[in-house]
Order: structure tokens, then sequence, then C-alpha cells
């Protein structure tokens, strides 16, 4: 599975190559910051690619459009978190992401 080393929190997630890069680290224990909840409507999930873009994935329609009309319209290394797929090593810079609280696991399944 390819690391994927997020900052500035410093946690690395284990990300398969099928799986966005918010679902794996939600998947981990993490909480992740999104209203649409992964549908590459919001674009809160952005981050910044800082090393491996290489790995990156190719961005897809829905993702460049959103990406387009954000805040991060002007930043050539900015990805959705909710459609990110990695195929090897990769660094990105997101504040705001950190160790889901028991109340924050259970919103994101459904349960309250």
């Amino acid at each position: 599975m390819p690391p994927v080393t997020v900052l500035p929190v410093g946690v690395v997630v284990d990300a398969t190559e099928a799986e966005p890069v918010m679902a794996a680290a939600r998947r981990q224990g993490l909480w992740w910051p999104t209203v649409c909840g992964g549908d590459a409507e919001c674009g809160t999930c952005w981050v910044i690619v800082e090393e491996g873009a290489q790995h990156c994935g190719p961005m897809g329609e829905r993702e460049r459009a959103r990406l387009a009309v954000g805040m991060k319209a002007n930043e050539p290394r900015a990805r959705l978190a909710c459609q990110l797929r990695v195929s090897g090593p990769v660094t990105v810079n997101r504040r705001s992401v950190r160790r889901a609280t028991g109340s924050e696991s259970n919103q994101e399944r459904g349960e309250v």
C-alpha cells in the first residue's frame, strides 16, 4: 500500500491504489475536513501535493471543475483528497486533519 504522509500533523496513511486518500485516512481513524462527504462537490478536502506528484493518479473532470472555482484555483499542486488516488509514496499538506473523536467517527458512519 502506498504511504501518504499528511503534514503538518505528520501521520502516515496507507492507501490502496483504488482508494482515495481521504477514504484511507478515515478508515485509519483520522478526521478529514469535508462538507459533501467525498463527492467532489464542496472542495473542502483539498490538499497541496508537496512530494510524489508523479505517483498521483490523473485528475478527473469533477475534481478539475471543483478546484477551478475553489479557494485553491490558482494552486497547481492542489488536489481533492476525496478523489486523489496514489500509486507510490506521496506527501500532502492539509491543516485540520487529526485523529477522530468518538462522536466524529460515529457521524461519519451515519450514527448519532
